[in-house]
C-alpha cells in the first residue's frame, strides 16, 4: 500500500504545472520510507530534510522525495498540502520537506525513491517541530546518517520489498556528509516507460 500512495504522490508532483507532460517512470523504482511519531504535535510546523549526493546516468533518471500525513489505520492516508525544498551544500542537494501536522495524524511518512540509474548517495536525515513561533527543536530520530551497528542498513526504515537485478544498496565509507558512512543506492540498466501523457486546460 505504501508503493500506492508513492505513485500517487508522485504522479501529482510530476503533472502538476505543465500544460503537457509526457511521463517516464522506471518501473524498478526504489524507495525508503522514514516514519516519524506526531501524535504529540497536531497543528505544528515542521521540516524533514534529507542530504543527497546523485549521480544520474541520464537525465530521466533522479530522486523523488515526498511526505504525507498518516492517522491511525494502516492505510489512513491524509490529503498533505507539503512543500518540498532544496539547497546546495558543497556537493549535497539537502532536501527539505516543510509542512503542518494534520489535526487527524499519528505519524508523518516520508518517502525517498530512486527512479532511474546512476549512483545515489543519501546522509544526515533530520527532522524539526515548532514549538513556539521560530523556536525550532530537533526530533532524535533512529539510524539518520546510516550509521547504526544492525547489520540491517535500513534498521529504523520501510523498505520496498520488489528485487531488482540491476539494483544495489550499500553502505558507504568513502562518500558521506556527516559521520562515517552513507547510503548508496546504485542502479543500472533500468528501461524507462512512458506512462501517462496528460494535457492540462
Amino acid at each position: 500500500m505504501k508503493r500506492i500512495i508513492l505513485f500517487t504522490l508522485i504522479a501529482f508532483a510530476t503533472v502538476s504545472g505543465y500544460s503537457q507532460s509526457q511521463w517516464y517512470y522506471f518501473t524498478e523504482e526504489f524507495y525508503f520510507v522514514k516514519e516519524v511519531p506526531v501524535k504529540d504535535f497536531h497543528g505544528k510546523n515542521f521540516r524533514y530534510e534529507i542530504a543527497v549526493k546523485a549521480k544520474p546516468a541520464d537525465t530521466l533518471s533522479k530522486v523523488r522525495i515526498h511526505g504525507i500525513n498518516v492517522g491511525k489505520g494502516k492505510d489512513d492516508f491524509i490529503n498533505s498540502d507539503f512543500t518540498v525544498e532544496s539547497r546546495t551544500e558543497q556537493e549535497w542537494t539537502i532536501y527539505t520537506i516543510v509542512g503542518k501536522v494534520d489535526q487527524n495524524a499519528t505519524r508523518l511518512w516520508f518517502y525517498t525513491a530512486v527512479n532511474g540509474n546512476g549512483s545515489f548517495y543519501f546522509d544526515d536525515i533530520s527532522f524539526y517541530i515548532e514549538q513556539e513561533p521560530s523556536q525550532w527543536k530537533q526530533l532524535l530520530l533512529p539510524n539518520t546518517s546510516f550509521e547504526s551497528a544492525n547489520k540491517n542498513i535500513f534498521d529504523g526504515y520501510y523498505v520496498s520489498k520488489r528485487g531488482s537485478k540491476t539494483l544495489t544498496t550499500q553502505v558507504s565509507n568513502q562518500v558521506y556528509k556527516t559521520g562515517k558512512r552513507s547510503l548508496l543506492v546504485t542502479s543500472k540498466q533500468q528501461q524507462p516507460v512512458s506512462l501517462l501523457t496528460t494535457t492540462v486546460q
